[in-house]
This record gives structure tokens, sequence and C-alpha cells, in this order.
């Protein structure tokens, strides 16, 4: 991989530019677990929070994750990737204002919301721009940043959370926004959407920073606009883009890729993972088994980046949705013995942590990262603002729903039942990538595109 990427230098640089904003959407995420225990001690706010007014205004990021997701990709279709990025970095700015100076709980409502709305926008542009300027042989790597840079983010929430009080978390998790905006600055617009605009005289000044000067920029871009004045030899509405056979095979694979992402219910362990080791009677500190974790899931979503354009998309898919549905039944048999018989339960206090480790290991390398990678990839540009906004749309949706439904789900089926359900996702998953999802690895975009139409 690193004799690939010795002279792929200027494209890594910006690339981690851009990705900086997943870190932002990280520290977002992780925020919940540490602020929750918080506001249950009273020592988050001036005011008192109550139980379920603390659960809403966590929840409530996902809304504001699927305001924002929607018109994202259009918005930087219209002014860009770079202009689109910055617009949503301020929504999370205001965010955190009212975050860490709320009056009521209605302020942390809306400051929820609008990191949410920040957030949202962001999933949509940054895989779009990273899949733009990437080239094929290392698109599969840079992809990888996004979800790494998501988990690191949560990972660093967790940590400081168990040793920062309120208003010190959220300036320690603020400060990034302002890294990313001076990162976003610095960085190219993406030639694709240059060459849309007919701006060729940008597009070349922006691929000479994304290339090796032996690099032939010439070549590429006459690739892309070729690519691009074929799909746009006509106007087409968005039932005339989503008539053709291609786009809907496209956005079915985007869609489904994302539904079972969350299905698997990656986002009810890490908003609740404190309170799964509590009832599970572990010995073993919440506060430490987060940490392990946090810590797992970043190695091995660096480990996936290392190893997503050698064995491929859908191949890590398969076995990632495979082997995270296994651990979710043994979850399942666990707190089913605990219930059941104890006396088992007690023999098995190890299984709980190594179980979720191993499912976050899992989801790392293979669901987590990939789907990110494959909405890069999968759209023709007629397809591209409308299709990636949907996908994250639909993402955020079930982020939200997944995350309310924990509580009411842990209280009718209990965690057994409960994580019995997200396993049967895991299987569906893994048959729906076997049965829809293309490998697109070391392929260009019109080539990925060329495969849709032949199948």
């Amino acid at each position: 991989m690193f004799s690939v990427v010795n002279d792929k230098i200027p494209q890594i640089v910006f690339a981690l530019s851009a990705s900086l904003g997943a870190f932002v959407i990280g520290t977002v995420l992780g925020w919940s677990s540490p602020t929750l225990t918080m506001f249950e001690k009273g020592t988050a706010v001036s005011f008192e929070v109550s139980a379920m007014a603390a659960a809403t205004a966590c929840s409530l990021f996902g809304v504001g994750a699927v305001i924002g997701a929607v018109p994202a990709g259009a918005v930087s279709s219209v002014f860009g990737r770079r202009v689109s990025l910055i617009v949503s970095e301020a929504h999370v700015v205001f965010g955190w204002l009212m975050i860490a100076f709320p009056k009521a709980a209605r302020m942390l409502y809306v400051g929820r919301i609008l990191q949410g709305v920040g957030c949202g926008a962001m999933c949509t542009i940054i895989p779009m721009y990273v899949g733009e300027i990437a080239e094929p042989e290392i698109r599969g790597f840079l992809g990888g940043l996004y979800q790494l840079f998501v988990v690191s983010g949560i990972l660093y929430s967790y940590v400081l959370g168990n040793f920062l009080n309120y208003n010190q978390l959220n300036l320690a998790c603020g400060v990034w926004m302002v890294i990313h905006i001076l990162g976003v600055l610095y960085i190219p617009e993406s030639p694709y959407f240059l060459i849309q605009e007919n701006k060729r005289v940008g597009a070349e000044e922006a691929m000479a920073r994304l290339r090796d000067p032996s690099h032939d920029c010439k070549s590429e871009l006459d690739e892309i606009q070729k690519f691009i004045e074929e799909e746009q030899k006509n106007s087409y509405t968005a039932r005339e883009v989503l008539e053709k056979d291609v786009n809907r095979r496209a956005l079915t694979i985007g869609i489904g890729c994302m539904f079972f992402q969350q299905m698997t219910g990656i986002n009810a362990i890490i908003f609740y993972m404190k309170h799964v080791f509590e009832i599970s009677g572990s010995d073993i500190s919440p506060e430490v088994c987060t940490t392990v974790v946090g810590t797992i899931q970043v190695a091995m979503t660096f480990a996936s980046m290392m190893i997503t354009d050698k064995f491929g998309r859908r191949s890590l898919m398969v076995y990632s949705m495979t082997l995270m549905g296994i651990c979710l039944l043994a979850l399942s048999y666990y707190f089913f013995s605990k219930k059941y018989n104890p006396h088992v339960a007690e023999t098995l206090d190890w299984l709980p942590l190594v179980a979720i480790v191993f499912y976050i290991s899992m989801f790392s390398i293979g669901c987590g990262p990939i789907p990110y990678i494959i909405i890069g990839e999968i759209f023709s540009s007629e397809l591209k603002s409308m299709g990636t906004g949907m996908s994250i749309a639909t993402n955020w949706i079930l982020v939200w729903l997944v995350t309310c439904l924990a509580e009411p789900m842990d209280k009718f089926i209990g965690p057994s039942g409960t994580f019995f359900v997200y396993s049967g996702f895991c299987f569906m998953g893994m048959l729906f990538v076997v049965n829809c999802v293309p490998e697109t690895k070391n392929r260009s975009l019109a080539m990925i595109q060329s495969d849709l139409e032949k199948n």
C-alpha cells in the first residue's frame, strides 16, 4: 500500500483536510455517552435536566442530520464542495454555542438539531469530494479516512469525558471545528464540479495541485470531461433520472448499504455502551470498557483502510456482517442466560466485552467504512446529488430511529431480544450484499457506471 501511496501525497493531504469534518462528527456523536451521565448527576448545567430530556437532546441530533443531508448534495452541486463544507461547519459552530451555554433544555434541543444539520451535510459532501479527487487505486484507502476520523472523534469524546467537566468537554470537542474550517480553506475544489460548471482552467489548476508533477493531468481531465458531457447531453428531471435502470440499481445499492449499516444496531451500542456494560454485571468498569472498545474501533478502521483496495469492498462487507451477526447472537445468549440461568451467566461475565469488541472490530473493517466508500463511487453525475443525499438521509433517519427504540426495546423484549433482532438484520444485510452489490475496487467512476449498465 505504502509504495502506491508514496507518489500520491497531495491528494492524501487534501483528503485528510476534508475528512477532518468526520472527526468533528465523531466528537458530536461521542459527546452523548459521557454527558448523559453528567445530566443524570446534575453536574452538567445549572438547571435540572430529566432523563427523558437528556435522551431527547441526544436523539434530536439524528433529526437534524436528516434535514442537513437531504439538500446537501444539491447545494454542493450549485456552490461547490468547499463552500458547502464551510457552511455545514457554521451550523455545527452555532450548535456547540447553544449546547455550551444553555439557559433551558430547549436550547440543548436546538443545539443538537443544528449540530445534526451540519454533520448530516458533511456526511454527504465529504465522501463525494474524496471520491472525486482520488485515483482508483487509492480511492478505497482515502474513502476509509471518513470512518477512521468518525471513530477517532468518538473515542476522543469517550476518553476526555471520563475526566473533564461539561464545559471543558464542550471546548475540547468544539476546537476541532476551527481546525477543519482552516483545512477546508486550503483544499482545491473538485475537478468534477469545476468541469460541470464549464471551468476547465480552474479544473486544470485543481488537478495540478491534486496530482504528482509527473502525472498526465490532461488525459485524466479529458476522461472526466467526456464522462460528464455524455451524461449531460440531455437535461433530465428527477423522475427521468430514476426511470433509468442503472440509476435505480445504484440508488438501491447506496440506500441498501446505509440501511443495513444502521440496522445492525451499531449506534444503539455506541450511544448506550456504558449502560450495556452496567447491566451486564461485568467486574470491568463501564468507563474502561468503552475506552477499550473505542481504541479497538480506531485500530480496526485503520486496518480496513490498508486492506480495502486489496481485498475489495464486497468481500469485506460480507465477512463483516456475518461475523457481526454471530457476535450479537452471543450477546443475546448471555443476557438470556443472565435472566433464566444466572449460574451460567456468572461464568460468562467476560462475554459482553469480548463480543462487543469483536462486533465493533468487524463493523470497523467492513460495514462501517465501506458504505461511505461505495456511495462516493456508485452514482452517476446526474444522480450523485440526489443519490448521495437520499443515502445519507436514510442513514441518519435510522440513527435516530435505532437510538430512540433502544430504550423501549430494552424494556419490552429485553437485551436478549434486542440483540437477537439486530443479529437478524446482520444476516439479511449479508444476503443483500451478496446479491446486489458489485465490486468496485480499482475501477474508475466511468468504469463503474459501465459495469452497472451491463448488469
